[in-house]
C-alpha cells in the first residue's frame, strides 16, 4: 500500500463531509516545522518551506519502501 499524501492523517469518524481534517502531508509538515523551531530555527519562511520539502521527502521514502521488492535502506 502506498502512502497517499492527500489521505487523512487521522481518518474522520461520522458522516460530516466538511470534517476532513489534516492530510498526511500537512501533518508531516507540521511535525517537521515543530522540530525545526524547537532546534532554534527562527526564520518562519524558511521553516515553512523546509518543513514541506522534508514532508515530501518522507512521503517519497515511505512510498519507495512500500513497493514490492524494495529493501534498499539508504539511511
Amino acid at each position: 500500500m502506498k502512502t497517499d499524501p492527500s489521505a487523512p492523517a487521522f481518518p474522520k469518524k461520522g458522516d460530516d463531509p466538511n470534517s476532513q481534517g489534516l492530510s498526511k502531508r500537512e501533518y508531516f509538515a507540521i511535525r517537521m516545522a515543530v522540530g525545526l523551531l524547537s532546534a532554534g530555527d527562527k526564520g518562519t519562511n524558511s521553516v515553512a518551506g523546509r518543513a514541506v520539502r522534508y514532508a515530501d521527502e518522507l512521503i517519497d521514502v515511505l512510498q519507495q519502501r512500500q513497493q514490492p521488492g524494495t529493501t534498499d535502506d539508504k539511511s
